[in-house]
């Protein structure tokens, strides 16, 4: 195009040319023509103008027209929204007498100059939000207000709308003066992160913009609060079942310091009932060394009564053994099978006991992989 002079004189075929070309571009395109004073010709798309250029409007000095004629020749240039209130890419040229001697006007054609991302959002944004298994808020900004949003149907906000200017504090407007990825969590109405990107310019490395995608957060929240009530209550579980174990400890201890105390007492009623069958034999043999005592003072006559009668104190006295050993035995046999019966019984105790100790340590051990098992809920629920 920068070969190809175009001719005032040619105006009509000027004109059909760039009204065919601005309908091919995606996002439109405005076109006019000026002589060397004002504006005499505009057209624009229906996706693209600019209202501060019309048709009689005065060329400005130093503006884009002037520029062309001044120069003489075609240009490119890249125009900030300062100048005609939108970022533009625009191609220019002068318009030449027919033996192309005089510049008669100039001719422009601007296109808008749109982020990728900015230009996609509206195919892409409704996709996205409703795809999120929470559902998400997606939006899009310029450098001073909100120029796109999109709400999903199960999450979405009244609190940002297309043309509502960004506010100091906004995810957004941090985004734009950091040029870094910002992430905090907000307040929308639930629990909820707002994640905002800036967007750069390609071919200035400059940022135009920002993306941002605010997501609920109440599944992450609930699953955190969870694991955190299930952490606390495994951890007094755990604490009252240690308690527990120490106490099965101790009992253990004990009933085994008993069982140990009812054999001995087993094993001094077995001596005893040793004892009481040899003073039993000694009663016995007492008894008979009376009877004998006894007929051996009749023998005498009456010289032998005074011994006749100790020799019968001593039979009285030997039965009266007799009888006591025999009660004295009687409550050790009661005393041994009560002692038996504690002693079975404090085995099986015992028994018991370990099987308890053995089970709490086991619970133990599954509480314990429980909280571990809380933990990576929790951490789960934070990396969501």
């Amino acid at each position: 195009m920068q070969q190809i002079k175009q001719h005032w004189n040619d105006m009509a075929g000027v004109k059909q040319m760039f009204n065919l070309l601005i309908e091919t571009y995606d996002q439109g395109a405005v076109f006019w023509i000026a002589d060397l004073e004002k504006i005499v010709y505009k057209k624009a798309s229906t996706e693209f103008d600019l209202p501060n250029i019309t048709v009689g409007g005065k060329i400005i000095d130093g503006g884009i027209i002037n520029e062309v004629i001044t120069g003489k020749q075609v240009i490119e240039k890249h125009l900030e929204k300062d100048i005609y209130g939108k970022r533009m890419n625009i191609i220019a040229g002068p318009l030449w007498s027919d033996d192309e001697s005089d510049i008669m006007g100039g001719w422009v054609l601007a296109q808008p100059k749109i982020h990728k991302v900015a230009s996609s959002f509206r195919f892409f944004a409704p996709i996205v939000a409703e795809t999120l298994p929470e559902g998400g808020i997606l939006y899009l900004t310029d450098k001073e207000k909100y120029v796109g949003v999109q709400n999903s149907t199960k999450f979405n906000t009244d609190k940002i709308k297309i043309g509502m200017a960004l506010q100091d504090g906004l995810p957004a407007m941090d985004c734009l003066k950091s040029n870094k990825h910002i992430s905090r969590d907000v307040d929308e109405g639930v629990v909820a992160q707002a994640n905002c990107y800036p967007l750069f310019d390609d071919e200035f490395n400059e940022v135009v913009g920002t993306l941002g995608l605010t997501l609920p957060r109440e599944l992450q929240h609930n699953l955190k609060q969870m694991a955190n009530r299930l952490g606390t209550g495994l951890t007094e579980i755990s604490a009252a079942m240690q308690e527990a174990a120490a106490s099965v400890s101790e009992i253990s201890v004990s009933q085994d310091n008993l069982h140990k105390e009812l054999k001995v007492v087993k094993e001094d009623s077995d001596e005893i009932n040793k004892i009481i069958a040899f003073i039993k034999q000694v009663a016995d043999e007492t008894k008979m060394l009376g009877l004998n005592a006894a007929i051996e003072a009749a023998r005498a006559g009456d010289s032998g009564r005074g011994f006749a009668v100790v020799a019968e104190e001593v039979r009285k006295l030997s039965n009266e053994s007799k009888e006591t050993v025999e009660k004295i035995k009687n409550l050790l046999v009661q005393i041994d099978k009560s002692t038996t019966n504690t002693l079975n019984q404090s085995d099986l105790t015992l028994s018991n006991t370990q099987q308890v100790a053995a089970a709490t340590q086991e619970v133990n051990a599954s509480i314990e992989e429980m909280t571990a098992l809380a933990g990576e809920l929790d951490g789960v629920a934070s990396k969501l």
